[in-house]
């Protein structure tokens, strides 16, 4: 019988997930509440504490996916706390990267790999328009499929576009994850708008997306640049008139069952 797939939510998009009998880790962030820089000058980074300790999201780990790596989604502690020889994925420009941080099995999913019965699948989309995208620089989503288990569509820092609508026609995904938190660095977001989906957005995917498609939202509450917090995009899902059994909204430490 097929395990029971599940998400848990640790804190901002730092995700664990137990799929197909395998245990994942997706961007881990381990820093202390305010250990960091602000992203916008109003609060440290990042806002809030861990809700369990580092061992508790560490144990039993079989492999790291990684989408990106930006500080609030790899953080300085990884290499201290992750062991070195984890299984550990990802795009190709941030190899060189977790290499020089002691990673000793970092492994690049240039279109999809395989783990036992398990595919994983990596697309590229664009974290955020105009200039403020050109400067973020490249981001991944992961696509995990397996038989009997849900399909689910990590999208990463990925903004809502015609090459994500591709990406879910061609894998239907039953489940979503999707980076909820409006980031915005105010300079540029002005012109060219939030790098991450925003609520909004968020209301326009549910919109598109077919009504079998849950949602995951999560990347909330955890930084300054953040504007859309997990109160804001109940508030527009309740006046958008959401059936809230599509959206999602774990807090940090719940566990969503698929």
């Amino acid at each position: 019988m097929m395990e029971t797939t599940t998400i848990r939510l640790v804190r901002n998009a730092t995700l664990r997930i137990n799929y197909a009998g395998h245990n994942i880790l997706v961007d881990p962030f381990f820093a202390d509440k305010g250990s960091m820089q602000s992203a916008i000058g109003v609060y440290k980074t990042p806002r809030v504490h861990l809700t369990m300790p580092v061992s508790e999201i560490t144990e039993g780990l079989d492999m790291v996916l990684q989408t990106h790596i930006h500080p609030d989604h790899y953080d300085e502690t990884v290499k201290q706390h992750l062991p070195k020889d984890i299984r550990y994925y990802v795009q190709p420009q941030d190899k060189a990267t977790v290499e020089q941080d002691g990673f000793t099995r970092v492994e690049v999913i240039e279109d999809k790999t395989t783990v036992e019965d398990m595919a994983i699948h990596r697309v590229s989309g664009h974290h955020g328009f105009g200039k403020i995208g050109e400067m973020m620089g490249p981001v991944s989503g992961y696509v995990l499929t397996a038989e009997g288990c849900p399909t689910v569509y990590i999208m990463g820092d990925c903004k809502w576009e015609d090459c994500i609508r591709e990406t879910v026609e061609r894998f239907k995904p039953d489940y979503i994850v999707v980076n909820s938190g409006g980031a915005v660095f105010p300079e540029f977001s002005k012109v060219d708008g939030c790098i991450i989906p925003d609520e909004a957005e968020v209301m326009q995917m549910l919109d598109e997306l077919p009504v079998h498609i849950k949602l995951i939202a999560v990347h909330m509450d955890a930084t300054d640049h953040g504007q859309t917090t997990r109160a804001i995009l109940r508030n527009e899902a309740l006046h958008h008139g959401v059936d809230m059994s599509r959206l999602l909204i774990p807090e940090d430490g719940e566990t969503i069952k698929l």
